[in-house]
């Protein structure tokens, strides 16, 4: 829990959102509902398809970083330390 004071001094862009640091990997999910509205908003042919191209491009978006932070994972942890040293 922040103080109000904590709050109130905080510099956004320089400085990490405060409380925000065990679950700012959640973040990922209003970024790519945000990016599907507007793109969807523009490449969307009938209104009344939007709701359903938005959740689908959603889902591609966040599966789409969920796999590249499991590749990452799988390369930094396992596939590095089996390099040579030298």
């Amino acid at each position: 829990m922040t103080s109000l004071g904590t709050m109130l001094a905080w510099t956004p862009f320089l400085q990490p959102a405060p409380g925000a640091q065990h679950w700012w990997w959640m973040l990922v999910i209003p970024m790519a509902l945000g990016v599907a509205m507007a793109y969807k908003a523009i490449r969307v042919a009938s209104l009344a398809d939007w709701p359903k191209a938005v959740a689908k491009m959603t889902l591609q978006i966040v599966a789409a970083m969920l796999g590249i932070a499991v590749g990452l994972y799988l390369l930094v942890v396992v596939l590095l330390p089996m390099l040579p040293a030298e």
